[in-house]
C-alpha cells in the first residue's frame, strides 16, 4: 500500500538538500579562493626572486594558504555533514586581522574598531574568519575602479550577543537582487559565483546567528553579522 508522504517531510528534506548544494558549492567558492591567494604570493615570489628575505615571506604565505584553505574546506564539509561546530572563546580582534591579511591589491582605506578591545565571541574561529575575509572580499570588489576607497569594519558588544559590521563606501547594493542577495548563485559581479554570501548565512546560523544586507550611511553596502557571544548549553 502506498502512502503519501508527509508535505512537511518533503519541506524538510528538500531545504536539507538545498543547504547541502549549497554547502557543496560553498566548497568550491572556498578553493577558488584559496587558489587565487596562492596564485597571487607565487606572483610576488617570482617577482622577489633575488630578494631572499621577501622570496621566502611569499612561499611562507602561499605555504600558509595551503594549510588554511585544508582547514577551511574540513570545516564546511564538516557543516555538510552535519557535525558540530568546533567552538571556544576567541578574540574578534585576532579574527578580524587575521581575515583582514587576505586583502591583497586594495585601494582603500582600512578602518578596524573593537569595543571593548579584548572582545570575545564563542565560535568556529575559522568559519567565522572565512565570514569576515568574504564579507571585506566583497567591499574590496565594490570599490574597483575607484582612485580610493574606505572599509570600515566595526565589532562590539550588544547585549548578549557580538555584532560585526563590514561597510564600504562604494555603490551599494543592486536594488534588483537586493532581496536575493545571500541566495546561491545571486551576484551583481561580472565574474562572481554568488557563493560567497549564501555560505556565510549558512555559518552564521549554524552558530545561531543572523547575517543581513544594509544600507550604509555613504550609499554603499553595510552587512552586519550578530552572533551570540556565549554558546547554548
Amino acid at each position: 500500500m502506498t502512502t503519501a508522504s508527509d508535505p512537511n517531510d518533503r519541506d524538510a528534506r528538500a531545504a536539507a538538500l538545498a543547504i547541502a548544494g549549497a554547502l557543496g558549492a560553498g566548497v568550491a567558492h572556498e578553493l577558488r579562493n584559496t587558489l587565487a591567494a596562492i596564485e597571487s604570493a607565487l606572483y610576488l615570489a617570482r617577482r622577489h626572486a633575488e630578494d631572499r628575505a621577501r622570496l621566502g615571506e611569499h612561499l611562507a604565505r602561499a605555504e600558509n594558504e595551503v594549510r588554511k584553505g585544508q582547514a577551511v574546506i574540513d570545516r564546511v564539509l564538516g557543516l555538510a555533514r552535519g557535525e558540530p561546530l568546533d567552538v571556544e572563546p576567541a578574540s574578534v580582534a585576532e579574527i578580524v586581522a587575521c581575515a583582514e591579511r587576505e586583502l591583497f591589491d586594495v585601494n582603500a582605506t582600512i578602518e578596524v574598531r573593537v569595543a571593548p578591545p579584548d572582545l570575545e565571541v564563542v565560535c568556529d574561529r575559522i568559519l567565522i574568519e572565512r565570514v569576515i575575509a568574504n564579507l571585506l572580499l566583497n567591499a574590496r570588489d565594490a570599490l574597483e575602479g575607484r582612485a580610493r576607497g574606505r572599509i570600515v569594519v566595526r565589532a562590539l558588544a550588544a547585549g548578549e550577543a557580538v555584532m560585526v559590521d563590514v561597510e564600504d563606501d562604494g555603490p551599494g547594493i543592486d536594488p534588483a537582487i537586493a532581496p536575493r542577495i545571500f541566495e546561491p548563485s545571486v551576484t551583481s559581479k561580472p565574474t562572481g559565483t554568488g557563493l560567497g554570501l549564501a555560505l556565510c548565512r549558512i555559518i552564521a546560523h549554524a552558530h545561531g546567528g543572523t547575517i543581513e544586507a544594509l544600507g550604509a550611511p555613504s550609499g554603499g553596502a553595510l552587512f552586519r553579522l550578530t552572533l551570540p557571544a556565549k554558546s547554548a548549553d
